[in-house]
């Protein structure tokens, strides 16, 4: 028996460990989300891409939780239909925006490209999954920054599980934004 295809994805669905990926219907309509306030909101215009949940203190810190869950979509596909979010660079290759009221998070782009996921290029979006309106657009691909998940926060998921510094392209990326910097 054929597993089913992903009409989005275009892939088959298929199963980790004991649990079945789950991707909840998309339509045709567009997503949209915003801040806690109502001050920002936004659309996105096309297909949800990756997802991840990152367990690292900067996401921590970023998040006010225990971990940050959030989101891809390409680029091009964010409007914002109610004022803008603000920006922040928070380290040499990441920019974060969140609510210039209330200061919900709302989305990060890497400024380099980091390889893994491949999806972490400046030409990619990560939207945080508590600003969508129907947050429950997919299910998560990984877990990230393992080193910093609490002890009391449990994913028994079987999804794949990376330490910050088991990531080579993240090490990449971090040592040409050095490089640049010591050229400038």
């Amino acid at each position: 028996m054929a597993l089913p295809r992903c009409r989005i994805f275009n892939r088959q669905v298929s199963a980790i460990g004991t649990y079945a990926r789950i991707l909840l219907p998309v339509t045709e309509t567009v997503i949209t989300g915003g801040c806690l306030c109502g001050a920002v909101r936004y659309e996105l215009n096309g297909p949800p891409i990756d997802m991840g949940t990152c367990h690292c203190r900067n996401c921590q810190r970023w998040s006010g939780s225990a971990f940050h869950s959030a989101v891809a979509f390409a680029l091009t596909d964010l409007s914002f239909t109610k004022n803008e979010p603000l920006r922040y660079q928070s380290s040499s290759i990441m920019e974060r925006s969140f609510c210039p009221d209330c200061g919900s998070p709302l989305a990060f782009r890497y400024l380099v490209s980091i390889e893994d996921p491949p999806t972490a290029n400046p030409e990619t979006v990560w939207i945080s999954v508590g600003s969508l309106d129907e947050p429950e657009i997919r299910s998560p691909d990984w877990h990230f920054g393992v080193e910093g998940q609490l002890s009391w926060v449990n994913f028994d998921d079987g999804l794949p599980r990376t330490r910050c510094d088991e990531s080579v392209g993240l090490e990449k990326a971090y040592a040409s934004q050095e490089d640049n910097q010591v050229d400038n």
